[in-house]
C-alpha cells in the first residue's frame, strides 16, 4: 500500500506574506471578519504613571470564547504585523515607531528570532502599544516582573509599583495597580 502524502497547510501566518497576515488582521481589527472579532478587554492595568491601559483580545463570534491563536501562531504577532504595515491616517503608531517596528518584523517571523514581549501582564494581549521585539532573556525578565504585579495580589502589586515604579519604567512593564 503507498504512503499516504500528508498536507501542508498554507492558511499559517508562516506560509503567508506580511501583507496577507496584516490584511487579515485588519479584518478583525474593522469586524468585518466573517469568524472572529476584537474587543477592548475590561482588565485595565495602570502603568508606572497611572495611566489606563486596557487590553484587546480576540474572540471567536460562533462560540464567544477568546482565541488567542489564528493562522498557527499567537494573535499578538498577527497585531504586530498589522501595526508596522498600517501606515497614514489609519496608521496604529507614529510613522517612527512603525519604522521601528517595521525593521524588527523579520525576527519575529523566525521561531529562534527575537520575542514579542508584552508590557501588560496578559500574553494573550494583542494591542500594539502593549507589545515590544526583544531579547528571550528580557523577556524572562517581565514575567518576574508580571508575576509581582500581577499574581502576588493587589497589596503586593501596589506596594511593588510604588517601590519600583522607575524600574518598571526603565523595563516599560506594567501591571495591576488597584485604584486608591
Amino acid at each position: 500500500m503507498p504512503k499516504k502524502e500528508q498536507k501542508s497547510r498554507q492558511d499559517t501566518f508562516w506560509k503567508n506574506t506580511d501583507t496577507a497576515n496584516a490584511e487579515y488582521f485588519q479584518k478583525i481589527v474593522d469586524g468585518t471578519h466573517h469568524a472572529y472579532e476584537l474587543r477592548e478587554e475590561e482588565d485595565i492595568n495602570l502603568d508606572y504613571k497611572r495611566r489606563r491601559r486596557a487590553c484587546w483580545r480576540v474572540y471567536s463570534k460562533k462560540t464567544g470564547k477568546p482565541a488567542d491563536s489564528l493562522r498557527s501562531t499567537n494573535t499578538y504577532r498577527l497585531a504586530a504585523v498589522w501595526a508596522a504595515l498600517t501606515v497614514g491616517e489609519d496608521g496604529y503608531f507614529a510613522e517612527s515607531r512603525r519604522l521601528r517596528l517595521l525593521a524588527d518584523l523579520p525576527t519575529i517571523r523566525t521561531k529562534r528570532g527575537d520575542h514579542t514581549r508584552h508590557r501588560c501582564p496578559n500574553g494573550w494581549c494583542c494591542r500594539p502599544c502593549h507589545l515590544q521585539i526583544g531579547y528571550r532573556t528580557t523577556n524572562e525578565v517581565d514575567k518576574h516582573f508580571h508575576y509581582f504585579l500581577r499574581e502576588c495580589g493587589p497589596i503586593v502589586a501596589k506596594r511593588f509599583m510604588d517601590e519600583f515604579a522607575s524600574l518598571c519604567k526603565e523595563q516599560r512593564v506594567w501591571g495591576f495597580y488597584p485604584p486608591e
